[in-house]
């Protein structure tokens, strides 16, 4: 074909006409732009076919989740595919279902196949009204398309079949995880009793029969709970009928539309009628199957007439598993798979038996129902026991299954605070390994996660658990910042509870750290703060920092904000206060000099020795500190005169903590130096009479001092007199050269009474009283003349000696009686009445001469020899003391009659 010769002034392009070129005359350029554009459109609708027919083969569902590997599957033969996936909104976990359609595909009529389907649809249907912490819980809804159905629940490991080795539609090679699962008899016992609670709710509050009770139908979920599904084939209750008809299983209709045969009841597949109690015979048959390593106890291998012929051999084959089963299962799960419905408990029934009544059970029951639970009371209550719980629950379900629900409940807004102290004590409880290996993973993801205030102080009160745990890149990474960050927050309580974790976290800061943060931090909150406990927190972080200071910081920084507080009368900022300069105190690092403590430290505490508010415990610790500080003050004053003044002794100091007697003594020790060294040059002579009775020496010049305790009392290093030194136990006052003393006898009912004369008085002595009433001494008494110059010996309560004659002379007391026992001469007149009262008569056994008056002749008692006795008036005649002069006296007495 050929073509016109192109001339460029006949063709014409405009902006408008590049979309579709058009010129007045054709050309080859015109043709190759129109070409190229009618290729891009006819591209364009084949990518618009190509991606209606991708988006018909592709489930919609991948749009809302991130799809990841093939980790299970389960079902009416295991049709369930399940992925582990991520959701894109949240990035929260879930697990996803996949339906592939081509599963039915062998089934050669169309109308089978979409009965498969329809009953899939249904069972996700159902599951999203279900409600309960025991029914599957759904999160996102049914989702198809040309070749698949799927929806997403709650995170789920495996489904019951395939941890008992029904492999069924996995991935190969199967997951270390569940082949090698073995369940301990704590889960056993937690997951059948959790079956029974999702059957409990099933057929109380919805009035559903399950009709497909099975180990497929039970999901076991990421945090341990065993979970209740499988609802395609579920059937409602109508009016509260018992019993409801129902088709049984048929080799007519695809096995995969129908329930399992094998833990199907035998009412359903001989009566074609079931009930809520066929659920019971399912759920025996399904405890039996746990307890037989996944097998059950009938297999008829989709065969009706198998069933029926296994069916009357059921007791033998339930008695082969009994004994693997625990006791107190064997009867109540024999009553449920009896083929008389009469004989199976309810499933509310079963539930309340004794089996799991157990303390851990209970627990991670009522934890696990936390959300039916109405008030914060009785959530609180559900963590306060799991505390009390944690050391009983092995490691495999406290890690499995405790720990998720923790960590899911502390990062709640509305349960972090109470979910918060468990976590805490499970952290107490576990290992340094586990901790790191198992927990602080989910730890720091509460770490990091949004919280209230009332939660971060809890955490700093808890601080010392975490660090005892944590590996030091961790406190370093997510403990001290969480410190700092805290100090920094407007709530006061935080502020107070991160100053009191300083302490914990001292040995992971430097010296820098401490001297530029932490000590104005803590100065500045005291400053700011009238809270009482804010300040004791601010004075214990100063106390805490200071080893961590040098000495010019000390002086510059810290001195001057101690003597800047007020201390008032609160016991507790004293007692702190007191503690800080305690720690001063400790070492000479720190500065503080005894000039510092009389002039700065001592003035502000001295008076809160006064201060009422002190406890005996706070005062002796303000003392003991006071005394320490005067000791200081001492050593270092005496060694500083020590070497001002070498030539003069320094007497020995007194401790101020010494007991009362050493007190006592070294009052003594208190002088000048002049007087301290005549002291040791006359420390010879002794200190008083008792110990030196006999001693005569010069008397001593004597040495005068003022009245400050350092002088000497004369009479404190002069010899007592002779005269002076009385003997022990003396009735006779001391003598003096000046006045004769007058030992007066007073009456009995004198007020003033003095010590009485000792009835047993024996032996003449010396005193200087007067017998008549002069002054001079009797003759009698010459015998002890010679001691005048000598010491008197002082008169023995034992003497014999004569009374003075100023006891029954005149006087104005009532004179006392002679003793009975009295020996030796009495005066003269002792028979007559003194002031009206007579003396007392003698004592027959008195004897000794006496000097009597005729007029006194009276006679006397039996025995007496101070009868009549014509004896003149001169001096009495010295009578011999013994019997033989007695027995002379008394014939004179009455031969003279």
């Amino acid at each position: 074909m050929s073509y016109p010769p192109v001339y460029e002034s006949s063709y014409f392009i405009t902006e408008q006409d590049r979309g579709g070129y058009q010129s007045s005359k054709p050309c080859g350029s015109c043709r190759l732009l129109c070409c190229a554009s009618s290729l891009a459109k006819t591209m364009d609708v084949f990518s618009m076919i190509k991606h209606s027919i991708i988006s018909d083969e592709v489930n919609p569902i991948t749009r809302y989740f991130d799809i990841r590997q093939h980790v299970a599957s389960c079902g009416p033969e295991m049709v369930w595919k399940i992925f582990d996936a991520i959701r894109l909104e949240d990035s929260k976990e879930v697990s996803v279902f996949f339906f592939e359609k081509k599963i039915a595909d062998k089934l050669h009529k169309p109308r089978r196949r979409e009965i498969v389907s329809e009953i899939l649809r249904r069972e996700v249907q159902l599951l999203l009204k279900m409600k309960h912490p025991k029914i599957l819980t759904v999160i996102h809804p049914l989702e198809e398309c040309h070749n698949s159905l799927a929806f997403a629940t709650e995170p789920v490991v495996a489904s019951l079949a395939n941890f008992l080795g029904n492999y069924e539609r996995m991935p190969v090679p199967v997951p270390s995880h569940i082949k090698d699962r073995e369940f301990l008899e704590l889960e056993i016992k937690y997951g059948i009793l959790q079956i029974t609670e999702g059957l409990s709710y099933l057929h109380g509050t919805e009035q559903i029969i399950h009709r497909n009770v099975c180990p497929q139908s039970v999901l076991v979920t990421k945090t341990g709970s065993w979970k209740l599904a499988g609802l395609g084939f579920a059937e409602m209750v109508v009016n509260g009928k018992e019993k409801i008809s129902c088709q049984p299983w048929s080799t007519k209709a695809s096995k995969l539309a129908q329930p399992n045969l094998n833990y199907i009841a035998p009412e359903v597949q001989t009566d074609k009628k079931c009930s809520m109690i066929s659920d019971i015979f399912s759920l025996g048959i399904t405890v039996c199957c746990i307890y037989n390593n996944g097998q059950p106890l009938i297999s008829a291998e989709h065969n009706p007439q198998t069933y029926l012929k296994q069916l009357e051999q059921l007791t033998q084959q339930f008695g082969d598993v009994a004994h693997k089963m625990p006791l107190p299962l064997v009867e109540p799960v024999e009553k449920m798979i009896n083929k008389d419905t009469r004989y199976r408990p309810t499933a509310q029934l079963f539930s309340l038996l004794k089996y799991f009544h157990d303390p851990v059970v209970s627990c991670l029951q009522r934890l696990d129902n936390l959300e039916q639970l109405e008030t914060s009371q009785q959530r609180a209550e559900v963590y306060t026991n799991l505390i009390q719980v944690i050391p009983d629950i092995h490691k495999k379900v406290l890690y499995g299954h405790v720990l998720p629900n923790l960590v899911e409940s502390c990062l709640s807004i509305d349960t972090m605070f109470m979910a918060l102290p468990a976590m805490l004590a499970l952290i107490d409880h576990v290992s340094k390994a586990d901790y790191a290996n198992v927990i602080l993973p989910h730890f720091r993801t509460i770490l990091n996660y949004p919280r209230p205030m009332q939660a971060t102080v809890y955490l700093l009160d808890k601080l010392d658990i975490i660090l005892a745990k944590s590996p030091i890149d961790v406190i370093k990474t997510e403990m001290i910042p969480l410190v700092f960050n805290t100090l920094d927050s407007n709530s006061i309580q935080a502020q107070e509870a991160a100053l009191g974790c300083i302490r914990l976290i001292k040995e992971y800061l430097d010296d820098n750290i401490m001297k530029s943060m932490v000590l104005p931090r803590a100065k500045s909150l005291y400053n700011k703060s009238d809270n009482m406990k804010m300040r004791i927190n601010a004075l214990t972080c100063i106390d805490t920092v200071l080893d961590s200071l040098d000495k010019m910081i000390i002086l510059d920084e810290v001195l001057p904000f101690l003597m800047d507080i007020t201390l008032g009368q609160d016991a507790k900022i004293v007692m702190a206060v007191v503690g800080i300069y305690k720690h001063l105190m400790s070492d000479k690092k720190f500065g503080l000099t005894h000039n510092l403590i009389a002039t700065k430290v001592m003035p502000p505490l001295i008076p809160q020795t006064v201060n009422p508010g002190l406890s005996m415990e706070q005062f002796s610790a303000l003392m003991e500190v006071l005394r320490d500080m005067l000791e200081h003050i001492d050593r270092k004053r005496r060694d500083k005169m020590k070497q001002e003044t070498v030539t003069v002794p320094i007497p020995h100091r007194g401790l101020i903590n010494m007991s009362a007697d050493s007190q006592k003594d070294s009052t003594r020790n208190f002088l000048s130096v002049d007087d301290a060294v005549h002291l040791q040059k006359s420390r010879t002579v002794p200190a008083t009479p008792e110990s030196h009775p006999k001693l005569s020496a010069p008397k001593p010049k004597s040495i005068t001092h003022n009245a400050s305790g350092g002088s000497l009392d004369e009479q404190t290093l002069s010899p007592p007199h002779p005269t002076e030194i009385q003997r022990r136990h003396s009735l006779a006052p001391p003598q003096t050269s000046s006045t004769p003393p007058i030992i007066s006898l007073t009456s009995e009912d004198t007020t003033d009474k003095k010590r009485r004369s000792s009835a047993q008085s024996l032996g003449p002595f010396s005193f200087s009283v007067s017998l008549f009433g002069d002054s001079r001494r009797s003759s009698l008494f010459s015998s002890d003349t010679r001691r005048s110059s000598e010491r008197l010996r002082r008169p023995s309560t034992h003497s014999v000696g004569i009374l003075p004659i100023a006891s029954f002379g005149e006087g104005t007391e009532k004179p006392r009686k002679p003793s009975t026992h009295s020996l030796g001469i009495l005066p003269l007149g002792w028979g007559e009445e003194y002031d009206g009262s007579p003396c007392r008569r003698p004592s027959v056994a008195s004897l000794g001469p006496y000097w009597i008056h005729d007029s006194d002749s009276r006679r006397g008692s039996r025995g007496s020899v101070f009868g009549s006795l014509g004896i003149s008036d001169g001096p009495a005649p010295q009578r011999r003391a013994s019997f033989q002069a007695l027995g002379e006296s008394m014939m004179q007495l009455f031969s003279g009659k």
